[in-house]
């Protein structure tokens, strides 16, 4: 369960001052520098879920990452109270249950659901539907999947890097409290019945993804019929409130930044929004 857990995914330094520009080239390593940053810092795009086999360390990425000195993710994952954080912010904040929501389709999404995950949905009767939808996943991708902040997270145990979150676990929960929870749970229902659909949906994100085209991305986020509308919310909102994090951080010593690659291109993306704030912000090109 992670970043909007997925099924919402997401670079020509300019001199300060000049006009910022949305990035237009085909990257997810990108070098922040300028604006009394005196060694480079690493942003990199991520996408939350993929399956092992397909999930392989650049040998560039990996090296911009040994010499960072610090690992950001979106929320500290080595934080010893995340599952507890997880476990308390899941629950609907009013009387709301699936089972109220779902009215007549609950029971027969429930049957599925159960052979989808092996869970019994009724047990997560009052759980935030939006959070469920990560547990659809493995059967979506048809793997056990794998994360690049588990990867990353382990390179950094091993260097001995301290990891820090460039936002709440608790920032991210509230999130999915604004979106109301019949259309989250809309969406459950319509990808549980639609699976073979989800899972040709997700081979498309995924394959823009591989193509590292951080703006597709985005355009496909900014569109998506089902939540586009809560983009401000998922997205910009967000990464708004990241830039003086990263901006700070970065003058600090050299670090590297890991989150969604849905986040990194637009106009209001974060290579933009850096760009604004008088950072030079340069794609890294990799095979």
């Amino acid at each position: 369960m992670h970043k909007s857990f997925v099924v919402v995914m997401t670079f020509i330094g300019l001199i300060a001052g000049a006009k910022a520009q949305a990035p237009k080239e085909k990257t997810l390593l990108w070098e922040i520098s300028g604006k009394g940053i005196t060694k480079p810092s690493w942003l990199f795009g991520t996408i939350h879920l993929m399956c092992t086999d397909e999930l392989k360390m650049p040998k560039v990425v990996e090296a911009k990452f040994n010499t960072a000195s610090k690992l950001f993710l979106e929320i500290d994952m080595d934080d010893p109270n995340m599952m507890k954080d997880m476990l308390s912010g899941m629950q609907m904040k009013d009387s709301s249950t699936l089972e109220n929501l779902m009215g007549k389709k609950f029971d027969s999404v429930s049957t599925i659901f159960q052979n989808t995950t092996g869970m019994p949905l009724r047990m997560l009767n009052t759980a935030k539907p939006f959070l469920l939808i990560s547990m659809l996943y493995p059967s979506i991708l048809q793997c056990t999947p794998v994360s690049w902040e588990s990867v990353f997270q382990k390179m950094a145990k091993e260097k001995g890097m301290e990891i820090e979150g460039l936002e709440k676990l608790e920032d991210q929960m509230k999130i999915f409290d604004k979106i109301p929870y019949k259309l989250q749970s809309d969406i459950l229902v319509k990808m549980l019945l639609n699976i073979d659909s989800s899972k040709k949906e997700f081979d498309t994100m995924l394959d823009v993804y591989k193509h590292k085209d951080i703006n597709q991305l985005n355009v496909l986020t900014n569109k998506e019929e089902d939540f586009g509308e809560y983009t401000d919310i998922l997205l910009d909102d967000r990464n708004h409130n990241w830039i003086p994090v990263i901006g700070e951080q970065a003058k600090k010593m050299p670090t590297f930044f890991a989150f969604g690659a849905g986040h990194l291109g637009g106009e209001k993306g974060v290579i933009n929004l850096l760009r604004k704030a008088g950072f030079t912000v340069k794609p890294v090109f990799y095979q």
